[in-house]
């Protein structure tokens, strides 16, 4: 077993940048990387952008793939072992005087990465942020990651039934459009209460989690089809290219051709 220390990563950076409090960098993996234990001094959020890795973690081993945003706690003994020569990710490290100045825990930035739909589009957004590289960067990055992590510091929903069936129909029918007078009688709740406490319990708006899920949906096709970008689009459920096109930018800082090229 092995320890990386601050910036050290089991594959080969591509490249890395450092920030007050924070590490972005690009890693690729191939089958002569390391592949044994390790930890890391800090803990970090780790996005499949390309390929696939076998993890082994707490005495579990899973598939993960491009689907997946990864979240690793300082200390946390793991093992990644490639599957294809193409794999690479894009890496975020926080260390624990920014958590401790911003009052964040570990256990609050984990539940920020696995709870929050958003998590693949905000690596995105992170690393898109980096080509500005001017005397603002530090302090978007660190805003980004401030409002990410806000997201997750919402109120618990389980027990709000109209709620948890609302996401999951959002999440089953993401393709397609419903109106908040439809939600409503779906749910018999009425369109206010939907609306006003809806980005309480989420984060966002149903409008903007519809969104989000749909540039999210759009990542894996923009990766494992050759669709046109038109055929995406509205398959994913937008009016047209040029709608897909804004809202992929707002919501990631890259346009869909840039990250198929990733």
């Amino acid at each position: 077993m092995s320890t990386l220390n601050k910036g050290e990563y089991s594959g080969n950076i591509l490249n890395l940048v450092e920030f007050e409090g924070i590490i972005t960098s690009k890693t690729a993996y191939h089958d002569k990387v390391d592949q044994s234990y390790h930890y890391h001094a800090n803990p970090h959020l780790s996005f499949i952008i390309n390929g696939a890795h076998l993890e082994r973690k707490n005495n579990q081993t899973a598939v993960k793939t491009s689907k997946d945003v990864l979240f690793y706690h300082s200390g946390e003994f793991h093992q990644t072992i490639p599957f294809t020569p193409d794999t690479k990710n894009l890496n975020l490290e926080i260390d624990s005087d920014f958590l401790q100045k911003h009052d964040i825990s570990e256990e609050l930035l984990e539940k920020a990465v696995l709870k929050n739909v958003r998590s693949k589009l905000f690596m995105l957004k992170l690393n898109s942020e980096l080509n500005f590289n001017d005397g603002l960067t530090q302090t978007a990055l660190h805003s980004l990651i401030l409002d990410f992590v806000a997201e997750a510091d919402v109120k618990d929903y389980q027990q709000i039934l109209w709620c948890t069936k609302l996401e999951e129909f959002l999440n089953d029918n993401w393709n397609l459009n419903h109106s908040l007078e439809e939600l409503s009688i779906l749910l018999g709740v009425h369109p206010v209460t939907i609306s006003k406490h809806f980005p309480k319990y989420i984060g966002c708006t149903i409008s903007e989690y519809v969104r989000i899920i749909r540039i999210t949906r759009s990542l894996d096709l923009l990766k494992s089809s050759n669709q046109s970008l038109t055929e995406i689009a509205l398959f994913c459920g937008f009016s047209d290219q040029s709608h897909f096109l804004r809202t992929f930018k707002h919501l990631t800082g890259l346009n869909p051709k840039s990250f198929r090229n990733f």
